[in-house]
């Protein structure tokens, strides 16, 4: 056992000794091999009369027929005040059902095949895509070109593809890094410019069923159409399957508008967005980028390699490395096909080091310009490209995508190959010239998000600083309301009698706190499913909401600005939007308003009678002094009891104009309060909340609303 130990220490030393020996050779001496030239499989070609571009691949290693479609329609085509209209009809496309089968009826149908057809249209372009096993290929095609072709847009589909929409802009600011990117692209487009505007509450809104039609019939047509098909199948005989499904498929007006041109002028700006819930300051600095066809392109490619798209960098070395101002940095100089892309460097750092770290990227982007590359960097640079190349082929339906993108703009079938000699022929020269011709140092946009309170060197010490309000809008209708003396005056003797109503004033100005236990009925496009809640409010600005899911419990604290969630372990703390939503929940709470009657917090403002339900009720505004939260609240007509507020808010189904319906009314602490709330959103029932026990003025343990723990 000893002899074993004793050879295992020796063969340890030697190890050692060796790998010690082997350190001190060079690594640049090692001998590899040349890659292999990368194949191109044998794409045939064909163009329907109709206009319909076909790509073929046959391989016969899986039993599986793949399509992609490349569709020539984007976003860039919504009107200014419908943005998002093309992302709706790009998933609608598909939920929404063709003339043949609903939505569902597709779904059922695919998962008992274990087959995929899906679509969508982003920014500049849409696509569709099918995945099967061949022996139901005519299946998979006939749903494909249904979807394409003779789409329904069913309207409850259309209407969760815009719930969906609406959930994702009340999360946009979630994310720092994500703030940074957007407002940005801003600065380099524009903002209302198709290549950095973003949907709004509003614009969603204002997309209806005739404008996905209307979208469709205009510009998803044959000749903006491109099919590519690979797989296990006989070439002659799937192009007569394409023929059979897409080949009578009537042209339409023409191909659709080019993509608008870019108008840049380089100027420097100094962005700001104050986020006070986070350590690290998120930064991006640059400007406009390239195209793929400019001369210099394939010096840009190593040039931005050098400079930081690559680990041992330039940004990498020293700003990270030997400075220590970033826990991560990098570049990226994007060149496009169809417009031009842009250029960044990014860091994320330390609240304190903002400013230094800022300095740090300009003098690195400078010096691009005039320290030339070593021979190290040169090989590293090229490396970064050549490396990767072959990867380029490993998906056929990347292949496919890159042919129909390069033959719908015009390029050369073998532009990457081109791409790829001419980048092994940048020299160090090329790499400055590139730069001193592509970089602007002097006109640079800076975006940085973070902390400023926490700024070591305060970001003014660069320049005129631009703070930026990243506050999403309200969806809310924006008609104007006249508010005069004379219907501020009605307004107060409507809710004085709605207030006596329901118990007197004084009676609510009595109650402290309020705790309700009921059940949550939410009501989505699956079904409805129930869960139980609690919520305890201590009144003017505390509250803690406890929800039993099947995930387990979820709770939610609101402390003045404070607000946090917690879900298992996990306690996360909101963001400035989810406090001010939390402060517009406490301005639209009853109880609060019926004490603020006197109060010049509060205006009420009479609008006029209205129909609910086919009721008449009379509309009182509410709005804060200062008019930033207001909502509407409807009074029955005929005993002034409250039956309806009206408001823009979220739902766990997502945010939307939001009516509460108000009944089953029962006294609790000498005032009259619903036990029964039917919520709409847009018109569309999501939920109901049934109180089982309701009491007011419960002693508070403070801790309640402290952090979860």
């Amino acid at each position: 056992m000893r002899i074993k130990i004793i050879f295992s220490i020796l063969l340890g030393g030697l190890i050692l000794l060796g790998a010690s020996a082997w350190s001190a050779k060079s690594i640049d001496k090692i001998k590899f091999p040349a890659l292999s030239e990368p194949q191109m499989p044998d794409i045939e070609s064909v163009t329907l009369d109709n206009g319909i571009r076909i790509y073929l691949i046959e391989d016969h290693d899986f039993p599986l027929v793949k399509a992609r479609v490349r569709l020539a329609a984007g976003g860039y085509l919504d009107p200014a005040d419908k943005v998002g209209l093309a992302d709706i009809t790009g998933s609608v496309l598909r939920t929404g059902g063709t003339a043949k089968m609903t939505g569902d009826e597709i779904d059922e149908k695919l998962e008992s095949l274990g087959a995929t057809v899906e679509t969508g249209i982003g920014a500049t372009s849409g696509s569709a895509y099918m995945n099967i096993l061949s022996d139901y290929t005519d299946v998979g095609l006939e749903i494909l070109a249904d979807v394409l072709r003779t789409p329904v847009f069913d309207q409850d589909k259309i209407e969760l593809a815009k719930t969906e929409q609406k959930s994702a802009i009340a999360r946009r600011n979630d994310d720092a890094w994500d703030i940074c990117f957007r407002e940005f692209q801003k600065k380099i487009y524009g903002a209302e410019s198709p290549y950095a505007r973003h949907t709004e509450y509003s614009t969603i809104n204002a997309v209806t069923r005739e404008d996905l039609l209307a979208f469709h019939k205009q510009f998803i047509t044959p000749e903006n159409v491109m099919i590519a098909v690979w797989g296990d199948f006989n070439k002659t005989e799937m192009l007569d399957k394409l023929k059979k499904y897409f080949g009578d498929w009537p042209k339409g007006s023409g191909l659709v508008p080019a993509l608008p041109q870019v108008d840049y002028k380089y100027q420097s700006s100094l962005g700001f967005i104050d986020k006070k819930n986070i350590n690290q300051s998120k930064i991006r600095i640059g400007h406009i980028g390239g195209l793929v066809t400019d001369p210099d392109y394939h010096a840009t490619i190593v040039m931005n390699n050098i400079l930081g798209a690559s680990f041992g960098s330039r940004l990498f070395n020293n700003v990270r490395s030997k400075q220590g101002l970033a826990y991560s940095t990098g570049g990226v100089y994007r060149s496009n096909i169809s417009y031009p892309g842009y250029f960044f460097s990014y860091c994320f750092t330390k609240s304190e080091s903002t400013v230094d770290a800022i300095k740090s990227i300009i003098k690195e982007i400078r010096d691009m310009q005039t320290v030339p590359p070593t021979e190290a960097e040169m090989r590293m640079g090229k490396d970064s490209y050549l490396n990767s190349f072959v990867f380029n082929f490993e998906d056929k339906a990347d292949i496919l995508d890159r042919m129909m993108t390069y033959d719908y703009y015009g390029l050369p079938r073998d532009f990457i190959f081109k791409e790829k000699e001419m980048v092994e022929k940048v020299t160090a020269a090329d790499v400055i010239a590139a730069a001193q011709k592509r970089l602007h140092p002097d006109a640079l946009h800076i975006m940085v998000v973070g902390n400023g309170d926490e700024f070591g060197t305060p970001l003014s010490s660069l320049g005129t600083v631009e703070t930026l309000d990243v506050s999403i809008p309200s969806g809310e209708g924006t008609e104007a309301v006249a508010i005069t003396p004379e219907s501020l005056q009605k307004g107060k003797e409507f809710m004085l009698k709605a207030v006596t109503a329901s118990g007197g004033i004084e009676n609510f100005k009595k109650i402290k706190s309020t705790q309700a236990k009921m059940t949550l009925t939410l009501i989505t496009p699956q079904g409805e499913f129930s869960i139980k809640s609690e919520s305890f409010y201590l009144l003017p600005d505390k509250s803690r909401d406890v929800m039993t899911t099947p995930m387990g419990e979820i709770i939610s604290v609101t402390n003045g600005n404070k607000v946090w969630t917690k879900q298992g372990p996990a306690v996360t703390e909101g963001n400035d939007e989810q406090v001010q939503e939390s402060k517009k929940d406490f301005f639209r709470n009853t109880v609060l308003t019926f004490q603020h009657l006197e109060s010049p917090d509060y205006k009420f403002a009479y609008l006029g009678q209205d129909q609910l339900d086919g009721k008449p009720v009379e509309l009182i505004q509410v709005t804060s002094a200062d008019g930033v939260m207001k909502y509407k609240l409807a009074l029955d007509a005929a005993t002034f009891m409250p039956a309806a507020k009206m408001y823009f808010g979220q739902t766990m189904m997502g945010p939307g104009n939001l009516t509460e319906k108000y009944s089953d009314f029962k006294t609790v602490g000498g005032v009259k309060l619903p036990h029964m709330t039917k919520i709409e959103s847009d018109g569309n029932p999501v939920a109901n909340v049934e109180i089982s026990n309701y009491t007011v003025n419960v002693a508070a343990d403070e801790t309640l609303f402290a952090k979860p723990q």
